[in-house]
């Protein structure tokens, strides 16, 4: 098990996060925006439930050991609101924060979108070999 550093102020920013209050602003509700994290042998895997966009519309970041995933869904005003018997999916801007489980190395990162999931992959880092020796001048 790797040994993650505690920031304090991660642990502030994570819980005003938009994963505990969501923007004031009409937005996909966090839990619309599904993930999946999982490793294999070799990689970190992240993918994400986006049907109905397109690559341009997403913009994917990593800062420290954050993921985050912005984009927007264009609204159609062909149909006028009072007209629906039911609405639900969500049209409009969204904003997702995964926290990694570790800090990855992002430029090795590779990110492709089929079938409305977009998949984002970081190859595992060679561990170095534990304990050094020093050298005494």
């Amino acid at each position: 098990m790797a040994i993650i550093k505690w920031d304090p102020f991660k642990e502030i920013e994570r819980l005003f996060s938009e994963e505990f209050f969501p923007a004031l602003v009409p937005t996909f509700t966090v839990s619309s925006v599904p993930v999946d994290i999982y490793e294999t042998d070799k990689e970190l895997v992240v993918e994400v439930g986006l049907p109905g966009l397109k690559p341009e519309d997403v913009k994917v970041v990593v800062e420290d050991d954050r993921l985050i995933i912005e984009g927007k869904k264009e609204e159609k005003k062909e149909v006028k609101e009072e007209n629906y018997y039911r609405k639900e999916i969500r049209r409009g801007a969204f904003r997702k924060v995964v926290y990694l489980p570790y800090v990855v190395n992002e430029d090795k990162a590779k990110a492709k979108m089929e079938n409305g999931i977009l998949k984002i992959v970081f190859p595992k880092e060679e561990k170095e070999e534990k304990g050094k020796e020093i050298k005494i001048e």
